[in-house]
């Protein structure tokens, strides 16, 4: 921002409004950088700044590094207070799926080499079908709530993709 602009309309969240705000903060200038000032020093003129200048001082309290910092920790917080609980009942249930399949494997002993090789090849074919099944989408474990096998390919290949090759 060059001195003398005023956004003290976007700072108060009036001209475009969001629903979390805006928080202005003062960031060290390339001069600074190549003064050598320290964060701390960048930090306190930033809120000498804020406190000083007549637009900003009746909100210089939601404004500056230190206030962002509190601001995103406290919604990386929610986020996890919110999703953990969810995210919890996910990995149970995975890690009971887990033992039932150990389980299933536990008491099956084939003694010759015959046997250990059909075992195999049926599980590696098991896995097979189990693998088409999650890209497809279909199976006894699809989740809707979440992007999963191939619609999580396919959202990358075309929404992310073509910017990432130009």
């Amino acid at each position: 921002m060059d001195e003398g602009t005023d956004a003290r309309d976007v700072l108060e969240n009036k001209l475009l409004p969001l629903r979390r705000g805006y928080v202005g903060v003062v960031n060290r200038s390339q001069k600074d950088i190549d003064g050598k000032k320290d964060i701390k020093a960048a930090m306190l003129a930033e809120r000498k700044f804020f406190l000083s200048h007549p637009a900003y001082r009746h909100i210089a309290d939601r404004m500056g590094t230190p206030h962002l910092q509190k601001v995103l920790n406290q919604q990386l917080t929610n986020h996890i207070r919110d999703t953990l609980p969810n995210f919890r009942n996910k990995l149970q249930g995975q890690l009971l799926s887990i033992e039932h399949e150990v389980e299933a494997f536990k008491n099956f002993k084939p003694e010759d080499p015959t046997r250990k090789t059909k075992a195999l090849l049926q599980m590696v074919q098991q896995f097979a079908v189990d693998f088409e099944k999650r890209i497809e989408g279909s199976g006894d474990q699809v989740d809707t709530l979440e992007l999963s096998g191939g619609a999580k390919i396919n959202r990358i290949f075309h929404e992310r993709f073509p910017f990432e090759i130009v």
